[in-house]
């Protein structure tokens, strides 16, 4: 499904296809679960796609809870953004606390999912946030799509893919904008693939 400020502007003739958008300031978030290509070849494809949906199910909850949009799922990913919608005011600092708390809530939810086949335990997930500006737009006409692109994108699907499990992993432009409302730990200087040291930090709680 479209965002609603999209829809609009087709409805209301403003645009049509290909709409593009700059966003000066997103957050992005990236989740996916720790070891899911080994659970994927172990277990029956029925039960794989029961716990991707019940876990898909509960953070799409989680979505309209947060006031985040969903940009899509591939396979176990899960990606989501928040500061995009277009003609509302939408601080930084609001946006990232949008993702940052859902980020919290997708921990816990995760908690309650049971892995398909470790009897007793729970999925475990890593989920990695970053800020900044991106570009959007809608991609395709038979299926269109809202996609966003730029190294936003890049640098949050890099903190998730280098973070720890059960964890909210961000950069220190998330961090920057979310420390005054979040706890966080600092993992100092981490070599991040194609980007070089960055510090980054693991969310805590919020204050």
């Amino acid at each position: 499904m479209l965002p609603h400020h999209v829809i609009q502007k087709l409805k209301v003739g403003t645009c049509n296809l290909p709409i593009t958008e700059r966003h000066q300031q997103v957050s992005i978030l990236f989740s996916d679960i720790v070891g899911y290509t080994s659970m994927a070849a172990s277990i029956e494809t029925e039960k794989l796609i029961e716990m991707l949906s019940k876990m898909f199910n509960s953070f799409d909850e989680l979505c309209d809870k947060h006031g985040c949009y969903k940009v899509e799922t591939i396979g176990d990913a899960y990606m989501v953004v928040a500061g995009h919608e277009s003609g509302e005011e939408s601080s930084t600092d609001d946006h990232a606390q949008r993702v940052l708390n859902m980020g919290l809530d997708m921990i816990e939810a995760a908690k309650e999912i049971m892995h398909p086949s470790l009897e007793g335990e729970s999925i475990k997930i890593r989920v990695g946030v970053h800020s900044g500006p991106a570009f959007a737009g809608v991609v395709g006409s038979k299926m269109p799509r809202y996609c966003f692109f730029g190294d936003t994108v890049n640098t949050s699907s890099r903190m998730e893919s280098n973070g720890f499990p059960m964890c909210v992993h961000v950069s220190k432009a998330t961090y920057d904008v979310g420390k005054d409302f979040f706890d966080f730990v600092s993992c100092g200087g981490r070599e991040i693939k194609g980007k070089g040291i960055m510090e980054t930090f693991l969310l805590k709680s919020d204050k």
